[in-house]
């Protein structure tokens, strides 16, 4: 009964099938190359904008908890009171400004240029100093927070203020 089935079966039914089915299989191979072509550089460039994203969020947080040397205050908290105008701020302004534009040039990654301006109220201030914000053209990763300060008062009356910080790395 076995050899009955098997020599019922003609050679030339299944080559065309067998064909098509190699065919079909070599349009997907074809297709599948150009699709994972096409989105390969997508996804490079993708990770490198996120690796600069964190990169920004980066100097931002060593901005937030790094203290200025021979102070017991952070780059923020420097800046915050001196941009605040307390009566005798910790840090003197042109020690902190060389400070954190060293500092800013020692971590920007290279070809990039890295901006913070500080803001309180209608005053604000840009770091490191001689340096303008970038234009809305350019290319930028943006990480922003709130720098907050408590303002010893007179008598036992303290005050807190907060500032608002962004830093933003772009190509130069």
């Amino acid at each position: 009964m076995a050899c009955l089935i098997h020599k019922g079966f003609a050679r030339d039914d299944r080559g065309i099938s067998d064909i098509l089915a190699m065919a079909f299989m070599f349009l997907m191979v074809i297709f599948a190359g150009v699709l994972l072509h096409a989105y390969r550089s997508d996804a490079i460039n993708s990770a490198a904008n996120r690796q600069l994203q964190m990169k920004a969020e980066y100097l931002y947080r060593t901005l937030e908890l790094a203290q200025v040397e021979n102070y017991s205050l952070s780059y923020f908290e420097a800046a915050a009171e001196n941009l605040i105008g307390v009566t005798e701020p910790v840090v003197p302004k042109n020690y902190l400004d060389n400070q954190i534009g060293d500092l800013l040039a020692y971590l920007c990654p290279p070809n990039y240029t890295v901006v913070v301006k500080l803001t309180y109220e209608n005053f604000s201030r840009l770091y490191p100093s001689g340096i303008s914000e970038p234009d809305n053209t350019a290319t930028q990763f943006t990480f922003l927070g709130k720098v907050t300060i408590i303002i010893a008062g007179a008598a036992t009356e303290n005050s807190v203020a907060q500032v608002d910080a962004v830093l933003v790395m772009f190509k130069s």
